[in-house]
């Protein structure tokens, strides 16, 4: 009996880790340039018990011990979390008329130095450092092909290459940076990503456009998210409740049925 209880058990630990998901998709619905997470389940196989040596009931018994083997040990499965995918599909286009807001349409990242290193970010809401260089909300400076863009003042122009002109002169170029493999992108807070992968892996992408004046929108879906939040939440119930039975019973079991009556 003790075994049965970690079937529910699983699947409410990975029910808790869906609606962690979900609850933090919502809550950055507003969060400019935030991308949605999912989360994906899959079935654990059966592993035996390594104190099982015998194959139960002993070979004597008139049974065909090839349909009882496969009950040895740990006959069991269990749910748990395959992982976590990040969906990096194109979020809405923000008109702010601002000249330090910026969107990317298509796919790629800005590149930002930080105090930890390079880090990228799809959020195009920036900013002008005191020295006038152009900087993420944080403060730490977007990174172009010469290295830090200063500008003089908030009167200037990038096109959609990612140009930077200033009083008509070519400044510097902001290049937008695309992963073969997005999987080893790793969110570290402040809305930057750490891309834990080879130098490689990492490319401009020359298809992609910079809207000066823009902002790209939180791409979550608040209706899909919040019917799965509720589904989530209920299966989590359900798994609370088939564990608080299986505890009764065995409560039962220890208390009643092995009581000694005159």
């Amino acid at each position: 009996m003790l075994k049965n209880i970690y079937t529910p058990l699983a699947g409410a630990i990975a029910q808790e880790r869906a609606l962690e998901t979900l609850s933090n998709n919502l809550a950055n619905l507003n969060t400019v340039g935030f991308k949605g997470d999912n989360v994906t389940f899959t079935l654990q196989d059966p592993e035996p018990f390594k104190n099982y040596t015998d194959i139960i009931p002993p070979a004597n018994y008139k049974v065909d011990l090839n349909k009882i083997g496969p009950l040895k040990g740990n006959d069991m499965s269990y749910v748990g979390v395959a992982g976590m995918e990040t969906d990096f599909s194109q979020g809405p286009a923000i008109n702010t008329h601002n000249k330090l807001d910026f969107m990317i349409e298509g796919e790629g990242f800005f590149k930002v130095q930080t105090e930890d290193g390079i880090r990228y970010q799809r959020a195009g809401d920036l900013t002008l450092s005191k020295e006038g260089a152009l900087a993420s909300k944080q403060g730490d400076p977007i990174l172009g092909e010469k290295g830090v863009i200063y500008v003089r003042s908030d009167k200037f122009h990038v096109n959609k290459k990612g140009e930077v002109y200033q009083d008509s002169q070519y400044v510097d170029k902001i290049p937008i940076h695309s992963f073969a493999n997005t999987k080893a992108l790793e969110r570290v807070g402040k809305n930057y990503y750490y891309f834990g992968g080879s130098p490689e892996e990492v490319s401009v992408n020359p298809e992609s456009r910079v809207m000066q004046g823009f902002l790209e929108g939180s791409n979550v879906n608040p209706i899909k998210n919040l019917t799965a939040l509720i589904v989530s939440h209920r299966s989590y119930e359900a798994y609370q409740k088939a564990v608080a039975n299986y505890d009764q019973i065995m409560e039962k079991t220890s208390n009643s049925i092995g009581e000694v009556r005159a």
